[in-house]
């Protein structure tokens, strides 16, 4: 390859002003888009630990719903067992007493569905 001599390009004073403030906008270009991205990771940061907390109230009320289910079913079988053995230990009132509280339970339950 033979050496080349590469002429510069002189530059006239409009064409130096017009690289610089095309060289200012991409300059404000790319600290706006910095800027940007540093909002957009702060709202990331928030949104995961909102995410955290929805997460952590679900598991909450999965226990809390799982313990109201156990509840209402030894209700029930103990309802069931006290019919089953034809004795009416229960007065007419300690029964609607009874299926009052199941009607809540069920109710509890299903609002949390």
């Amino acid at each position: 390859m033979p050496d080349e001599q590469v002429e510069p390009e002189v530059m006239s004073g409009n064409d130096i002003k017009s690289l610089e403030s095309s060289l200012q906008a991409l300059w404000e270009k790319a600290r706006q888009v910095s800027e940007i991205l540093v909002q957009l990771r702060e709202k990331n940061v928030m949104l995961q630990g909102r995410v955290e907390e929805l997460e952590e109230s679900e598991q909450r009320l999965k226990q809390e719903l799982q313990g109201r289910e156990k509840e209402l079913e030894r209700v029930r079988q103990e309802a069931l067992r006290l019919q089953s053995n034809g004795s009416n230990v229960l007065t007419k009132e300690e029964k609607e007493a009874l299926k009052s509280r199941i009607r809540e339970l069920i109710t509890k339950i299903n609002s949390h569905l």
